[in-house]
């Protein structure tokens, strides 16, 4: 269908504009003097004198001694700031888009081969759709709008006309999407043409070049042993340095949130508050459907935040709206690089004790911000009416951070997906298929979704010859209100091995050597579709060498060797030569 959005267009400000300006607000000086004191070309500072004049910031005047620039009054208030506003006027743009009916997901119609049924080849098999309806303001929209430079998006819902309803094709060969699908296509909308084509026969649809080729590179960055963290206290540390790394604006989202976490953090938000850093502090839920007695009003945090000095409190805000995420997410731009920094996992950084085991993973690439940031601006945004002041700062920030990734290439060993909502069940199935070796789930919760969404996939692959390892923390409530806690002998029987972890609050998802998945999605509990919001459940799907070393040497050492998945050394082989021996003497 084809969509219009709103975007800013104007001229922002170079460097030496801004020099000039703030020269000509101490004194006032002649072309000579200017061109002097920069070293530059006169057409160059006549050039930036013109744009200078032209927005009243610099007026010129004709003296006895001379013709002068100086800075007006308004000239002088700019000079103070430490970026110029830049000149910025609206414009209406369009693009085509398209909505698979599969998963909901969506992309650029130029980097999709479609066709409408009357072209369809003889032999094409169909796939019935399964949505009938979209949403305007699912974050993943933006990422798709072209916008050049010197633009930004407004915040302004998307205007969607009329929708066709083409086909796009898709060529699937040895249980994988070979070509027809761009690199951003999410894994769950992967698995369910994987899924779909089972019982297709063999049909050669004749895929363009075109078709094979679009889509950008994924997403990639190298991930040290810094990059994965593990256990409570390591948590607490890694926020105390994301307030001190930060450089202009920090943005934190967790689910729940406590007072008492808030207070810990205050002296940690006050440093960052006090070298100019805007913090937005973002959560999903009230209480804990686990614990309901643990409802605490947002208004109580607020107490704690206003004990922050009056001229430090407005850059702290912890939003009004709930985002009915269950997402744990935190994004900073780092001081020393000015490259934004994104990190997800499971520790819920305003609620916890950091006296649990909990996992994340830290990554520099710049287009994971930007989706994650997107994501966050969707969960932000009402059903009706105007957007709210948090969305439209996030907005602002978005646009930036967006332009700022056009210039970085994504480079480094490690491929990275980002897994929101039922891509953790793709996940799961994806694992089943591929490994060859060994499984492990962790998470914190078992629940009802465990037999479905875990157990039912990894029998198949413990009977296909796999090692399958689960690990929980306590069932759930409902769970064990029923009377069906989980029974290890049984599920041994089945093919794998279950253990309950006290004080395990991690969730992740490893097969093999080389592929790691971190998330805030409990994996034996959790169920993702009905009512909740898109962007509820978010995590990081990673392969490359040495993940699995690093993360298991940090779960062993965090849980005392009670979750050890640290591959098992062999015993040395028996020497057998003296058999060979014994039997060429006889």
């Amino acid at each position: 269908m084809a969509v219009s959005y709103t975007v800013s267009v104007g001229r922002r400000w170079s460097l030496l504009e801004q020099l000039l300006l703030v020269e000509l607000a101490t004194s006032r000086r002649s072309m000579p003097e200017l061109t002097q004191l920069t070293g530059m070309p006169d057409r160059l500072i006549v050039e930036a004198l013109i744009n200078l004049l032209r927005a009243n910031w610099v007026e010129v005047r004709s003296t006895e001694a001379g013709v002068f620039f100086s800075a007006t009054g308004a000239g002088k208030r700019r000079a103070a700031d430490e970026i110029l506003p830049a000149e910025l006027q609206q414009e209406v743009r369009w693009i085509s888009l398209c909505m698979d009916r599969l998963t909901g997901s969506w992309f650029r119609a130029d980097e999709l081969e479609l066709v409408y049924e009357k072209d369809l080849p003889e032999h094409a098999e169909v796939i019935e759709p399964r949505i009938h309806t979209y949403d305007p303001n699912d974050g993943s929209v933006r990422e798709l709008f072209y916008l050049n430079m010197d633009e930004s998006l407004e915040p302004t819902v998307p205007n969607f006309r009329t929708p066709s309803k083409p086909y796009a094709r898709v060529e699937v060969a040895f249980d994988k999407v070979e070509a027809g699908l761009p690199d951003y296509a999410p894994l769950r909308l992967q698995q369910a043409i994987i899924e779909a084509s089972t019982n297709i026969q063999d049909v050669r649809l004749g895929l363009t070049s075109k078709a094979k080729q679009l889509g950008s590179s994924p997403l990639r960055d190298t991930l040290s042993s810094d990059d994965i963290i593990v256990g409570g206290s390591e948590h607490f540390g890694l926020i105390q340095e994301c307030f001190e790394r930060a450089k202009t604006h920090l943005i934190l989202h967790s689910c729940f949130v406590s007072p008492h976490t808030v207070r810990k953090l205050l002296p940690d938000i006050e440093r960052a508050a006090r070298r100019k850093v805007r913090v937005d502090l973002l959560w999903g839920l009230h209480s804990d459907p686990e614990d309901p007695m643990s409802r605490r009003p947002i208004a109580e945090a607020e107490k704690v935040l206003n004990e922050l000095p009056a001229s430090l409190r407005p850059r702290v805000q912890l939003s009004p709206i709930s985002s009915g995420s269950h997402a744990k997410i935190v994004l900073y731009d780092e001081r020393s690089t000015g490259t934004w920094v994104s990190i997800i996992g499971s520790c819920n950084f305003l609620s916890s004790d950091f006296d649990w085991i909990e996992a994340s993973i830290r990554s520099r690439s710049q287009r994971l911000a930007v989706q994650l940031l997107g994501k966050l601006i969707a969960s932000q945004l009402p059903a009706v009416g105007s957007w709210s002041p948090v969305a439209r700062r996030l907005n602002s920030l978005w646009s930036r951070l967006r332009q700022q990734a056009q210039d970085i290439p994504e480079n480094g060993i490690h491929e990275i997906r980002l897994l929101a909502d039922q891509d953790h069940y793709a996940c799961i199935t994806h694992a089943r298929d591929v490994a060859a070796e060994n499984i492990v789930i962790g998470c914190d919760l078992y629940g009802l979704a465990a037999e479905t969404s875990v157990l039912v996939p990894m029998e198949r692959a413990a009977e296909t010859g796999r090692k399958v390892s689960l690990f929980y923390n306590r069932a759930s409530k409902l769970l064990t209100q029923e009377g069906r806690t989980p029974d290890p002998v049984a599920i041994q029987k089945r093919g794998m091995m279950i253990e309950s972890v006290p004080e395990f609050h991690a969730k992740f998802l490893l097969w093999d050597e080389q592929a790691m998945a971190i998330t805030s999605f409990n994996w034996m509990s959790t169920v993702v579709q009905g009512g909740r919001t898109k962007g509820a459940e978010l995590g990081l799907l990673v392969e490359g060498p040495e993940l699995r070393t690093i993360f298991a040497e940090k779960l062993a050492l965090s849980s005392g060797g009670k979750v050890d998945i640290r591959p098992k050394k062999h015993e040395p082989e028996t020497d057998l030569s003296w058999i060979n021996l014994v039997s060429e003497n006889r």
